[in-house]
């Protein structure tokens, strides 16, 4: 797979929802963030929030991937599922911290293994919480270097981000999960 293009066709496609996108990607950071600094109680809604609204922004890109109407609506269906959708983000996180705990290339090579799990779910939400696991690990199985290395490609235009007074990361935020919806795309076709 050539990163490059998967990128410049992300970032081809992402180019009338730039703005809206950026948005979400503000909105996903405040809910997430400001909870926490609220009071001792805000990491727990925190928790509760993030979940649900990763969903959200993936179905958003799904959408803007597949020119499906994509708006800002999307974030809030990730909430649908409530209860799945936490349980499914309780179990990767879980799973990613004990590989982190272990050392660090246990828990990177767990995330890149679960990444497309929210994808699975959108697409295939009558799977139980273990099937979504089990087949985002077997899609990105062989494929993980390749996934650390779309990811790691993405660095600079972060730094570039944060020299912009930190406002450019909202605009490399949405192209970032475009290219890895691309990539989970890819995946799916391949397999």
């Amino acid at each position: 797979m050539n990163l490059l293009d998967l990128m410049r066709e992300s970032r081809e496609k992402l180019k009338e929802h730039w703005l809206i996108a950026a948005l979400i990607c503000l909105i996903y950071g405040l809910l997430v963030g400001l909870p926490s600094e609220l009071n001792t109680y805000g990491n727990f809604l925190s928790l509760l929030l993030a979940g649900p609204l990763q969903l959200g922004m993936s179905i958003y890109f799904l959408n803007i991937f597949y020119d499906k109407p994509a708006s800002i609506e999307n974030l809030v269906e990730g909430f649908k599922p409530l209860l799945k959708v936490l349980l499914l983000y309780f179990v990767i996180s879980i799973f990613t911290l004990f590989g982190f705990i272990l050392l660090v290339i246990p828990g990177i090579i767990i995330a890149l293994g679960l990444s497309m799990s929210y994808y699975i779910f959108i697409e295939e939400p009558e799977l139980t919480i273990e099937e979504i696991l089990k087949k985002s690990w077997k899609l990105t199985e062989g494929n993980k270097i390749e996934i650390f290395e779309l990811h790691l490609r993405f660095i600079p235009w972060y730094l570039l981000g944060i020299l912009c007074l930190f406002v450019g990361i909202f605009f490399v935020i949405p192209w970032h999960q475009l290219a890895i919806v691309n990539y989970y795309n890819y995946l799916k076709v391949k397999e």
